[in-house]
Protein backbone atom coordinates (compact mmCIF):
# COMPACT_ATOMS: atom_id res chain seq x y z
CA UNK A 1 0.00 0.00 0.00
CA UNK A 2 2.92 2.19 0.78
CA UNK A 3 4.48 1.64 -2.20
CA UNK A 4 1.51 2.12 -4.42
CA UNK A 5 0.94 5.29 -2.58
CA UNK A 6 4.54 6.61 -3.15
CA UNK A 7 4.34 5.83 -7.16
CA UNK A 8 1.30 8.20 -6.83
CA UNK A 9 3.16 10.63 -5.54
CA UNK A 10 6.24 10.39 -7.52
CA UNK A 11 3.79 10.29 -11.10
CA UNK A 12 1.88 13.83 -10.11
CA UNK A 13 5.17 15.43 -8.80
CA UNK A 14 6.31 14.35 -12.86
CA UNK A 15 3.21 15.99 -14.03
CA UNK A 16 3.38 18.95 -11.99
CA UNK A 17 6.99 19.61 -13.01
CA UNK A 18 6.40 19.04 -16.50
CA UNK A 19 3.54 21.92 -15.91
CA UNK A 20 5.55 24.18 -14.23
CA UNK A 21 8.73 23.28 -15.87
CA UNK A 22 9.51 26.67 -16.74
CA UNK A 23 8.52 28.98 -13.95
CA UNK A 24 12.31 29.15 -12.63
CA UNK A 25 12.72 30.35 -15.30
CA UNK A 26 11.11 33.56 -14.46
CA UNK A 27 11.07 36.60 -11.65
CA UNK A 28 7.84 37.87 -10.69
CA UNK A 29 8.18 41.07 -8.29
CA UNK A 30 6.04 44.23 -7.88
CA UNK A 31 6.70 47.39 -9.14
CA UNK A 32 4.86 51.29 -8.32
CA UNK A 33 2.89 51.83 -11.03
CA UNK A 34 2.35 55.37 -12.60
CA UNK A 35 -1.27 55.88 -11.16
CA UNK A 36 0.42 55.18 -7.72
CA UNK A 37 -0.47 51.51 -6.72
CA UNK A 38 1.24 48.23 -7.41
CA UNK A 39 1.08 46.30 -10.37
CA UNK A 40 3.54 42.70 -10.99
CA UNK A 41 6.27 42.78 -13.27
CA UNK A 42 8.23 39.40 -15.17
CA UNK A 43 11.60 38.86 -15.79
CA UNK A 44 13.42 36.27 -17.39
CA UNK A 45 16.41 35.20 -15.75
CA UNK A 46 16.86 31.79 -17.56
CA UNK A 47 19.60 30.85 -20.37
CA UNK A 48 19.74 32.12 -23.37
CA UNK A 49 19.56 29.70 -26.68
CA UNK A 50 20.35 31.08 -29.88
CA UNK A 51 20.28 29.44 -32.98
CA UNK A 52 24.07 29.22 -34.82
CA UNK A 53 23.05 28.55 -38.29
CA UNK A 54 24.25 30.58 -40.72
CA UNK A 55 21.34 33.43 -41.23
CA UNK A 56 20.80 32.13 -44.92
CA UNK A 57 20.74 28.40 -43.45
CA UNK A 58 18.86 29.84 -41.18
CA UNK A 59 15.88 31.27 -43.36
CA UNK A 60 15.79 28.03 -45.36
CA UNK A 61 15.03 25.78 -42.20
CA UNK A 62 12.29 27.87 -41.27
CA UNK A 63 11.17 28.58 -44.36
CA UNK A 64 10.75 24.88 -44.91
CA UNK A 65 9.27 24.03 -41.97
CA UNK A 66 6.33 26.75 -42.87
CA UNK A 67 5.66 25.14 -45.86
CA UNK A 68 5.97 21.37 -45.50
CA UNK A 69 4.11 22.01 -42.06
CA UNK A 70 1.30 23.60 -44.76
CA UNK A 71 1.72 20.52 -46.88
CA UNK A 72 1.18 18.36 -44.52
CA UNK A 73 -2.03 19.92 -43.50
CA UNK A 74 -3.45 20.31 -46.26
CA UNK A 75 -2.93 16.72 -47.45
CA UNK A 76 -4.13 15.57 -44.20
CA UNK A 77 -7.31 17.66 -44.59
CA UNK A 78 -7.67 16.74 -48.12
CA UNK A 79 -7.84 12.88 -47.23
CA UNK A 80 -10.52 12.95 -44.95
CA UNK A 81 -12.35 14.76 -47.52
CA UNK A 82 -11.86 12.91 -50.83
CA UNK A 83 -11.98 9.11 -49.17
CA UNK A 84 -15.45 8.09 -50.91
CA UNK A 85 -18.61 6.74 -48.85
CA UNK A 86 -19.44 3.73 -47.63
CA UNK A 87 -17.19 3.82 -44.36
CA UNK A 88 -18.55 0.34 -43.61
CA UNK A 89 -15.39 -1.57 -42.06
CA UNK A 90 -12.34 2.05 -43.54
CA UNK A 91 -11.01 1.89 -39.78
CA UNK A 92 -7.65 3.30 -40.65
CA UNK A 93 -9.98 6.97 -41.42
CA UNK A 94 -10.50 7.56 -37.62
CA UNK A 95 -7.14 6.61 -37.22
CA UNK A 96 -6.16 9.46 -39.32
CA UNK A 97 -8.47 11.95 -37.74
CA UNK A 98 -6.01 11.03 -34.42
CA UNK A 99 -3.47 12.71 -36.78
CA UNK A 100 -5.08 16.27 -36.47
CA UNK A 101 -4.26 16.34 -33.14
CA UNK A 102 -0.38 16.67 -33.01
CA UNK A 103 -0.76 18.07 -36.47
CA UNK A 104 -2.51 21.28 -34.90
CA UNK A 105 0.37 21.26 -32.13
CA UNK A 106 2.71 21.04 -35.05
CA UNK A 107 0.98 23.87 -36.53
CA UNK A 108 1.35 26.00 -33.16
CA UNK A 109 5.12 25.56 -32.82
CA UNK A 110 5.59 26.56 -36.80
CA UNK A 111 3.47 29.75 -36.01
CA UNK A 112 5.76 30.64 -32.97
CA UNK A 113 9.30 29.79 -34.95
CA UNK A 114 11.07 33.11 -35.44
CA UNK A 115 11.43 34.39 -38.79
CA UNK A 116 15.08 35.24 -38.28
CA UNK A 117 17.67 34.40 -35.96
CA UNK A 118 16.94 35.71 -32.26
CA UNK A 119 17.78 34.96 -28.68
CA UNK A 120 14.93 33.31 -27.56
CA UNK A 121 13.89 31.81 -24.12
CA UNK A 122 13.58 28.28 -22.80
CA UNK A 123 10.24 27.76 -23.53
CA UNK A 124 9.83 30.03 -27.14
CA UNK A 125 12.36 27.72 -28.56
CA UNK A 126 10.50 24.30 -26.74
CA UNK A 127 7.07 25.33 -28.11
CA UNK A 128 8.38 25.95 -31.74
CA UNK A 129 10.67 24.12 -33.23
CA UNK A 130 10.95 21.34 -30.33
CA UNK A 131 7.14 21.02 -30.79
CA UNK A 132 7.32 21.27 -34.48
CA UNK A 133 9.90 18.31 -34.84
CA UNK A 134 8.31 15.80 -32.36
CA UNK A 135 4.81 16.59 -33.56
CA UNK A 136 5.23 16.40 -37.02
CA UNK A 137 6.87 12.73 -36.03
CA UNK A 138 3.72 11.74 -33.86
CA UNK A 139 1.62 12.77 -36.81
CA UNK A 140 4.10 10.63 -39.41
CA UNK A 141 3.11 7.58 -37.35
CA UNK A 142 -0.39 8.46 -37.45
CA UNK A 143 -0.26 8.81 -40.86
CA UNK A 144 1.52 5.78 -41.92
CA UNK A 145 -0.70 3.28 -39.39
CA UNK A 146 -3.61 4.67 -41.02
CA UNK A 147 -1.63 4.20 -44.59
CA UNK A 148 -1.32 0.48 -43.45
CA UNK A 149 -5.16 0.08 -42.29
CA UNK A 150 -5.72 1.00 -45.84
CA UNK A 151 -3.25 -1.25 -47.32
CA UNK A 152 -4.65 -4.18 -45.06
CA UNK A 153 -8.47 -3.32 -46.36
CA UNK A 154 -7.91 -3.49 -50.00
CA UNK A 155 -5.81 -6.78 -49.68
CA UNK A 156 -8.54 -8.31 -47.73
CA UNK A 157 -10.96 -7.11 -50.37
CA UNK A 158 -9.51 -8.76 -53.19
CA UNK A 159 -8.69 -11.89 -51.78
CA UNK A 160 -12.19 -11.82 -50.06
CA UNK A 161 -15.80 -10.52 -49.77
CA UNK A 162 -16.32 -7.38 -47.06
CA UNK A 163 -19.85 -6.79 -46.61
CA UNK A 164 -21.46 -3.24 -47.72
CA UNK A 165 -17.96 -2.25 -49.47
CA UNK A 166 -17.86 -0.31 -52.80
CA UNK A 167 -15.64 -1.22 -55.25
CA UNK A 168 -12.13 0.77 -55.54
CA UNK A 169 -12.23 3.88 -57.49
CA UNK A 170 -9.95 7.00 -58.29
CA UNK A 171 -10.70 9.04 -54.73
CA UNK A 172 -9.36 5.35 -52.85
CA UNK A 173 -6.29 6.08 -55.09
CA UNK A 174 -6.28 9.97 -54.14
CA UNK A 175 -6.63 9.29 -50.66
CA UNK A 176 -3.81 7.06 -50.97
CA UNK A 177 -1.27 9.56 -52.52
CA UNK A 178 -2.48 12.48 -50.05
CA UNK A 179 -1.28 10.21 -47.41
CA UNK A 180 2.14 9.40 -49.32
CA UNK A 181 2.42 13.05 -49.43
CA UNK A 182 1.96 14.08 -45.99
CA UNK A 183 4.22 11.25 -44.42
CA UNK A 184 6.76 12.60 -46.86
CA UNK A 185 6.19 15.98 -45.59
CA UNK A 186 5.96 15.35 -41.87
CA UNK A 187 9.40 13.18 -42.18
CA UNK A 188 10.99 15.80 -43.95
CA UNK A 189 9.57 18.43 -41.10
CA UNK A 190 11.38 16.35 -38.39
CA UNK A 191 14.78 15.64 -40.16
CA UNK A 192 14.81 19.47 -41.12
CA UNK A 193 14.00 20.93 -38.03
CA UNK A 194 16.96 18.82 -36.30
CA UNK A 195 19.14 20.91 -38.29
CA UNK A 196 18.80 23.79 -36.22
CA UNK A 197 21.90 24.30 -33.59
CA UNK A 198 21.96 26.17 -30.84
CA UNK A 199 24.02 27.65 -28.33
CA UNK A 200 22.87 28.09 -24.69
CA UNK A 201 24.00 31.65 -23.42
CA UNK A 202 23.82 32.80 -19.60
CA UNK A 203 21.16 35.05 -18.82
CA UNK A 204 23.40 37.72 -18.40
CA UNK A 205 24.72 37.34 -21.81
CA UNK A 206 22.10 38.91 -23.34
CA UNK A 207 20.01 41.94 -22.62
CA UNK A 208 16.48 42.40 -24.49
Amino acid sequence: MAKKKQNSETKSNRIIGRRYRYTGDYTVYQVLSPGGGMTKRVTYNGRWILPTNDPEEYGKIVSLLWILTAVAAAAIAGALCVLPAPMTHKWYMPVLVMGLFPLGYQIMGAVMIPPQITHMERQRFDKSFLRTGHSAMFTFVVVCLSALGCGIYWIVYAVSTIEDSAPYSLMDGLFAFLLILAAAAEFTVYKTARRIKTDTLDNDAYQP
